[in-house]
């Protein structure tokens, strides 16, 4: 297996601000809201792609099986495949999870220098795995670059300029991975209207007669499944909404360095949006 390139750019870029003296909670907080979004997104990829599976196999034809017994097709019989657009949404996520965790890790307390191989590691790990999963070119470029702007030790004085530069070139990248985001997520409620609608021709043509505990049992699923599907497409757009405001607060906590009493307003908004799709993961029902 080829070794994977390291980042050494982002590495002193890193070992910058884990000295110097700017506020660490803003930063602390984007790493943590950013988790949120990486875990509940993930979460809900993972729902799609298991609800495509189940309707693979209740749509599946009469007959022998064979490889293509259970692969996904629309109603019209036309096949698709969502692992492309699933992997390379989650790849986008683990990128933005690593890039604020380094972020974090920068404007934190001389502890920080510690995790910052690893973290900055991680990060090169991270855009490589997005450039083989079909992830924006140019946007990993762009954080590569970011990332190679730490080639050297630094000193204590420079990590405050390091972290300014690493999130001024980092931003055009960002910017990019939230529009490839988009495209990507929505092409995504279409499929799962493929989903819903199969399942309702399936339901209808074996449901049980009316009256019967049978019919109030396959009701009960059928309903479940129904509810499952719509907080799906709204976790998918909280998602999207969350994904497109990450550019912004990071574009403003650069601002906050040179201005710490800018308004944080971009980075309150990721924060919510954050809460609300891990609460969105939440109530979807168990599998």
């Amino acid at each position: 297996m080829p070794t994977r390139p390291r980042l050494p750019a982002l590495l002193p870029l890193l070992l910058l601000a884990a000295c110097a003296t700017p506020p660490n909670k803003p930063f602390s907080d984007f790493d943590q809201a950013t988790r949120k979004v990486q875990l509940s997104t993930g979460n809900t990829l993972e729902r799609i792609q298991h609800n495509a599976r189940l309707n693979a196999v209740l749509t599946a034809p009469n007959a022998p099986l064979n490889p293509d017994t259970f692969r996904l097709q629309t109603g019209s019989g036309a096949g698709y495949d969502l692992a492309p657009a699933l992997g390379q949404l989650q790849a986008t996520l683990d990128t933005l999870a690593l890039y604020a965790r380094t972020l974090n890790g920068l404007a934190g307390d001389r502890e920080a220098e510690a995790r910052v191989d690893a973290a900055a590691q991680d990060l090169a790990d991270s855009i490589q795995d997005l450039k083989r999963q079909g992830g924006n070119e140019d946007a990993a470029k762009i954080l590569a670059t970011a990332a190679d702007a730490l080639g050297r030790q630094l000193t204590a004085a420079q990590r405050q300029a390091a972290l300014r530069k690493v999130m001024a070139t980092a931003q055009p990248g960002l910017e990019l991975l939230a529009d490839n985001s988009h495209r990507a997520l929505s092409m995504l409620p279409a499929y799962l209207t493929v989903i819903r609608d199969s399942l309702l021709r399936h339901a209808n043509f074996s449901r049980p007669p009316y009256g019967s505990w049978q019919r109030y049992q396959f009701d009960l699923a059928i309903a479940d499944r129904l509810r499952e599907l719509e907080r799906i497409e709204a976790a998918l757009q909280a998602s999207d909404q969350a994904i497109q405001g990450f550019p912004a607060a990071n574009r403003q906590l650069l601002q906050n360095l040179d201005a710490p009493a800018s308004s944080l307003q971009a980075l309150r908004a990721f924060a919510a949006e954050a809460r609300r799709l891990r609460d969105f993961y939440r109530e979807l029902p168990d599998k």
